[in-house]
């Protein structure tokens, strides 16, 4: 079972979206099983998916962030 959750994911490298289903960096790893590192397919950046409270609270906090045009 892996350790990553099926959503779409922003690469905080280059910026692409994509969904972070069957992402996982290197199947050859040791640890992979259970591992919540993704790699982005264009650049190949390998980051930790936020998953749980952190998780929640990222993309809480992105969705009601201030938009600066409405001022």
């Amino acid at each position: 079972m892996p350790g990553t959750v099926a959503r779409q994911e922003t690469c905080p490298l280059c910026g692409t979206e994509f969904d972070a289903a069957a992402q996982g960096c290197r199947p050859s790893c040791p640890m992979a099983k259970g591992c919540a590192v993704v790699c982005c397919p264009n650049c190949g950046y390998g980051f930790p998916q936020e998953v749980g409270l952190a998780g929640l609270l990222r993309r809480w906090l992105e969705r009601n962030k201030p938009d600066d045009s409405r001022r």
